[in-house]
């Protein structure tokens, strides 16, 4: 009895060893890595593994992918990253695409898919390069009862039932970024059920830097937009942050970049050597507010989209009051300027942005866009259009085409112009939920429709960079005047 048990026990032991497959990790069932870098099926709709439906869709994979040696893993991680031979890595939420898809494939050669268990079979020949033979295994959610043709089929017309499906059943589209680094091509690829659509992000990481002032102009005015302070990021490890998920959709192949900024500026009446007045003038005003975007440009479309969100305070706690008096205070030459403390009182800043640039010409050394910008929020609500001209040696407007590079220098003039209508301007009409000023104008004393240029220069050579413009603003109130600023912006690439 004892050899019985024996053998029983070792033929137990080897079977499984036999089973075992070379090369493939050994992982939890439960629990897959957080990375991937081996061929393998992701299930994405099994957090609640106890449900039949989910239990059998794992159990077709393993039949499809077995025999071919690659595992079917269940994770509870909501980020998974598939790291491709190349070294380049994809990013995927799981949480966007539970309820949707059911599992994603991977083939370390190229990007993971996520799809329905039912295109599994056809999306692996496609991805894998490996047929399964005549026998074709049909998932359970594959298999649907047809229903027979009858003449009112062939009708040209559609009820809302056959519309709704033909909707349900459209291609599905799945956004996913790679480093613009790869060294595969910006391609779409097609799946049974599912359009892939691959959006490379810009791994530069670039710093600028810009003062604005009226001092930096042929005449010093001294009033109105009188300084601002500028800091502005570009890093691919933002596209990591959360609030990307608060940026424009795009649903075609394109170049993304990812920016934070941190902005201070500073308003003034027309007179700061002397007591405002209080009326027909502008109030001293102060903000501070910080700024996610992202921008993503379509190289085939000559489309660029910009979407912003910014986050502060308008009010005595930025630092307006204190810089200007410090630097009024600091050269004799200048007045110390007086009535900050009747300056717009303190509200939040909560504003987004959205612009669209198309290309109305796009030449080697000549690029004209249209720019159509929008903005709602606590600091303004407003419309603009306008043209953008940028004439000699810039880098690709729309972001890198295949095989192409960034340039090492840059050199051109740009120059645009805009005209906007103001629906809300809170640094003339006080803040949105604290009225408690002691000037701000009311809406009818504001002009609606305001006109804005900018002309100036590009300079780059590798990794640094300097810009200069001018800007030009009309009336922004009744009874204003026009106004003139000058920018500096230094450029690093870190």
């Amino acid at each position: 009895m004892r050899a019985f048990l024996i053998i029983l026990v070792s033929l137990v032991f080897f079977t499984r060893c036999g089973k075992q497959q070379v090369g493939i990790p050994v992982l939890p069932k439960k629990t897959a890595p957080t990375e991937i870098n081996f061929a393998a099926g992701v299930m994405i709709s099994l957090q609640k593994n106890t449900a039949k439906a989910s239990n059998s869709n794992f159990n077709f994979a393993e039949k499809i992918l077995s025999p071919h040696r690659i595992p079917v893993l269940d994770t509870i991680g909501n980020q998974m990253v598939f790291v491709k031979s190349n070294g380049d890595r994809v990013s995927i939420t799981l949480d966007k695409l539970v309820g949707k898809y059911d599992i994603i494939l991977f083939n370390p050669n190229n990007n993971p898919v996520p799809l329905r268990i039912a295109d599994l079979q056809g999306a692996f020949d496609q991805i894998f390069n490996i047929k399964g033979g005549n026998k074709t295994i049909l998932a359970e959610s594959s298999i649907v009862q047809k229903t027979p043709t009858t003449e009112l089929d062939t009708l040209p017309r559609k009820t809302v039932s056959e519309f709704l499906l033909e909707l349900k059943n459209r291609d599905k589209k799945i956004i996913v970024t790679t480093s613009d680094t790869s060294a595969s091509k910006l391609v779409l690829r097609t799946i049974p059920g599912i359009e892939w659509v691959e959006q490379k992000i810009d791994t530069r990481r670039i710093l600028k830097v810009s003062f604005e002032n009226d001092i930096i102009t042929y005449a010093n005015t001294d009033r109105y937009f009188t300084n601002g302070i500028t800091f502005d990021l570009q890093a691919a490890w933002l596209s990591r942050s959360p609030l990307r998920k608060l940026m424009l959709r795009y649903n075609h192949k394109a170049n993304v970049s990812y920016n934070l900024s941190m902005v201070q500026d500073m308003f003034t009446p027309t007179d700061t050597r002397v007591t405002p007045t209080l009326k027909n003038d502008r109030p001293y005003a102060s903000y501070l507010y910080f700024g996610f975007s992202k921008t993503t440009a379509d190289p085939i479309r000559k489309i660029k989209i910009t979407s912003r969100l910014n986050a502060g305070y308008i009010g005595p706690q930025s630092p307006g009051s204190f810089l200007q008096t410090l630097v009024h205070q600091t050269f004799p030459s200048n007045d110390t300027p007086q009535g900050w403390e009747t300056q717009i009182n303190t509200d939040i800043i909560l504003n987004y942005t959205a612009q669209v640039q198309k290309a109305v010409v796009s030449k080697q050394k000549l690029t004209v866009l249209a720019n159509f910008v929008a903005n709602a929020g606590t600091l303004n609500t407003s419309t603009s259009a306008g043209l953008q001209f940028l004439a000699g040696k810039h880098e690709p407007v729309f972001g890198l085409l295949e095989n192409e590079k960034w340039p090492n220098s840059e050199y051109y003039f740009f120059a645009k112009t805009n005209i906007s209508f103001v629906a809300y301007n809170a640094l003339l009409q006080g803040g949105t939920f604290n009225h408690n000023n002691i000037f701000v104008l009311s809406g009818n004393e504001i002009q609606r429709f305001v006109g804005s240029a900018e002309a100036g220069f590009h300079l780059r050579y590798k990794a640094f960079g300097i810009e200069m413009a001018q800007h030009y603003l009309s009336p922004e109130y009744k009874g204003g005047l026009w106004h003139k600023w000058g920018r500096v912006s230094l450029l690093f690439k870190i």
